[in-house]
């Protein structure tokens, strides 16, 4: 199994490094990769708080690298879905992980989070 860390997705995705993003891209050309949940995690922290991505724009840009690449990704559906919760809501983006879980694959979440709380509920309807 291969995985990669935080830099070598935003290096592909940004593009903003001519050695590194080459180098990034040529791992996803001539590797399957594991992508870890807690990899995804950090590079939305990083793309909406260093580099100011639009929550929308996270949301294409990942979907977008997800297509072109040839990687896996843990708990795919839920994944996605809580990306496409992330670019409409105004959660953290674990918290729309977790709203993933609860609509792809029936999960029952327990939480004191009175946002998340609120958005599981009203789901439910």
């Amino acid at each position: 199994m291969q995985i990669v860390d935080t830099n070598i997705v935003l290096r592909y995705i940004l593009g903003d490094h001519a050695d590194l993003s080459a180098r990034a891209k040529k791992i996803f050309d001539e590797n399957i990769v594991e992508i870890p949940i807690e990899v995804i995690c950090e590079v939305v922290f990083v793309l909406s708080s260093v580099y100011k991505v639009s929550r929308k724009e996270i949301n294409t840009r990942l979907k977008t690298f997800f297509t072109e690449t040839q990687c896996e990704l843990p708990r795919r559906k839920a994944l996605l879905k809580g990306l496409e919760i992330f670019a409409e809501k105004n959660l953290g983006f674990v918290d729309c992980i977790l709203i993933g879980y609860k609509e792809c694959e029936n999960a029952t979440i327990h939480t004191f989070d009175k946002a998340l709380q609120k958005t599981l509920q009203s789901n439910n309807k």
